[in-house]
């Protein structure tokens, strides 16, 4: 997570939710469905222990060791000897995981223009790791994770962490994301622009909008 004490070059700050609005990534289930079938256990059954938890794994208070016994523990299982507990989370995701090209582009244009843009995830410490090893985060001015900011979207805490680690004011804020929950929290918090990504369209659309308020403010 990098992080600024500068005043923005331009109003308004984009921050960027990463599952569903940069990447083609509606929830964790192929990664749940992985581990089960590997260890014989019913998916559906695997879906619900791992979906209990994960809170606790995405905002740091549990090890990916920790969290992945507990679940297999559930059905008398315990991971096997050469089972790394970060290969079993990032394989399935560094697999199946796309990049929504009109996102990244949109991104691309828009730090050329001079605007900053961040990544803002709720996410676990593997993958956090994953998308720095790749590079990924380099697509952005910085990258904010739940499990290093030690709070999940959509809760107050969370958004002003994050936006205390850019240095932004919630009236500098454009924040997207593809979960209705998160964009209400994010105008609860007093977040200015709060976008729900549905399409590339209207995320541009969006995007401008904000833009041009900006520059009437």
């Amino acid at each position: 997570m990098r992080s600024t004490e500068r005043s923005p070059a331009k109003s308004p700050v984009f921050v960027f939710d990463f599952g569903g609005v940069v990447i083609k990534w509606k929830n964790n289930n192929p990664i749940f469905d992985y581990i089960a079938d590997r260890y014989g256990i019913p998916r559906a059954g695997m879906r619900r222990a791992f979906e209990l938890a994960l809170p606790r794994l995405e905002t740091g208070d549990v090890s990916m060791r920790d969290y992945l016994e507990e679940a297999l523990s559930k059905f008398g299982e315990s991971l096997r000897k050469g089972d790394s507990p970060d290969g079993l989370w990032t394989l399935p995701f560094e697999r199946l995981v796309k990049f929504r090209t009109g996102t990244v582009e949109l991104v691309k244009s828009l730090r050329k223009r001079g605007y900053l843009v961040y990544l803002f995830s709720n996410t676990s410490i593997p993958h956090a790791k994953l998308v720095r090893r790749k590079g990924w985060d380099r697509l952005f001015d910085g990258f904010l994770t739940s499990c290093e900011l030690r709070s999940m979207k959509p809760s107050a805490t969370a958004f002003e962490r994050a936006l205390d680690s850019v240095g932004a004011k919630s009236s500098e804020v454009a924040f997207v994301d593809d979960k209705e929950e998160n964009v209400r929290g994010a105008k609860d918090y007093g977040i200015r622009w709060a976008f729900r990504f549905t399409s590339l369209a209207r995320l541009r659309e969006d995007v401008s909008k904000a833009i041009a308020e900006a520059k009437t403010a």
